[in-house]
């Protein structure tokens, strides 16, 4: 009599399970750690594009302002439409940001780590015409420190190179001329930005108060 054999199938076993159960998760973990790694290497990628762009543009927008300046000769106030402080700024231009096709009053300054310009509408020649109201702007935060330069030459020296002065108040110190203006911005991040620009310069005439 003929009896044919059982086919006899196994099966994993419990532990070959658990083992394949713990590799799996291994590799996942793995792969998670791999992945938020690129994620976060990617992020701050991204993130160090941005500020470098952001700076990039802050240091076209100062340079803007600074070969811009309206040499101004105001013999009433002239505190009032020129100031050079070693932490501030306050000048003429024919460059506005926040008023197109208006020369503006700028003032650049530093204020609780932010970086602000207020730009107020000037026009010399309309006294009675009525101007929108100033705006103020943050052109950059996480600003640890602010410092301004000013490059003086004696006027009566023509081949004077000048010296780097922190302040310059051009109401009292009439025998200087102003050659260059220099912002020295420094990061919380210990990142640094020099932006300077050498002034326009007028011909002296005798008898004419000199600009700034």
């Amino acid at each position: 009599m003929y009896c044919p054999q059982q086919r006899i199938e196994r099966g994993f076993t419990l532990v070959e399970m658990l083992v394949a159960i713990a590799m799996t998760a291994i590799i996942a973990v793995v792969l998670f750690s791999l992945l938020g790694g690129s994620i976060s290497n990617w992020k701050k990628a991204e993130a160090h594009m941005n500020q470098s762009f952001h700076r990039g543009n802050l240091y076209i927008l100062l340079s803007t302002k600074l070969e811009s300046i309206l040499q101004y000769d105001s013999k009433v106030e002239p505190g009032k439409y020129f100031s050079a402080e070693s932490d501030r700024v306050l000048f003429l231009s024919y460059q506005s940001v926040l008023f197109p096709y208006f020369p503006v009053l700028t003032e650049i300054y530093l204020e609780n780590g932010k970086l602000m310009m207020k730009e107020t509408p000037f026009f010399w020649d309309r006294p009675n015409t009525e101007l929108p109201e100033a705006k103020e702007m943050e052109l950059s935060d996480h600003v640890k420190k602010l410092e301004m330069g000013y490059l003086l030459r004696e006027k009566v020296k023509r081949n004077d190179v000048g010296k780097w002065e922190d302040h310059f108040d051009p109401d009292t110190e009439r025998g200087k001329v102003l050659r260059d203006i220099r912002f020295e911005i420094t990061w919380d991040d210990g990142d640094s930005m020099i932006v300077s620009h050498p002034l326009p310069q007028k011909e002296e005439k005798k008898n004419v108060r000199p600009h700034f």
